[in-house]
């Protein structure tokens, strides 16, 4: 199963942002009786600072398309490299967040991926060296696909690691 990037929802995302955007820049001038353009120069530095920075840090990053096999899940990474992990290597695979869905898995041994991990390769600044967070935003199927596949695919164990 392939999971990939959807620019239709992308772009009714976008329609729908600078709408509510619109409405709170009329509210805020009539609110505090401020120019609407010295309004949006301020808070749109700031988002575009905000974007920046966030795409500065997730370059590094997995990306869709992510595909689903019986044996083997790949990831896309920058630059059109692809990382295989079988299933059997996979400690964890979880879908996390709602507002902005991310993909979290970690692996078992770096090194039986393909191609091998470096440590910090692919992950992000605040995460461990291996692990893999992939975002999911604006993803066809939706993550409630995502989350059944996973389900299907991982052996569900149960047991809780003991606390020493």
């Amino acid at each position: 199963m392939e999971f990939r990037y959807s620019p239709r929802r992308h772009r009714l995302a976008m329609v729908l942002a600078v709408l509510v955007g619109a409405a709170l820049l009329t509210f805020y001038t009539v609110v505090f009786d401020e120019a609407w353009w010295k309004v949006l120069l301020r808070f749109g530095m700031i988002g575009g600072c905000v974007a920046l920075t966030t795409n500065w840090q997730l370059r590094h990053q997995p990306r869709l398309p992510l595909r689903l096999t019986d044996e083997t899940l790949h990831l896309s990474g920058p630059k059109g490299t692809t990382l295989s992990i079988d299933w059997v290597n996979v400690a964890s695979a979880q879908v996390r967040g709602r507002l902005d869905p991310r993909l979290v898995v970690v692996t078992l041994d770096p090194q039986q991926t393909r191609p091998p991990m470096r440590a910090g390769q692919w992950s992000t600044p605040g995460r461990g060296p291996y692990e893999l967070v992939v975002r999911l935003t604006w993803m066809e199927p939706r993550t409630d696909a995502l989350r059944r596949e996973l389900t299907r695919r991982l052996p569900a164990t149960g047991q809780r690691p003991e606390r020493q």
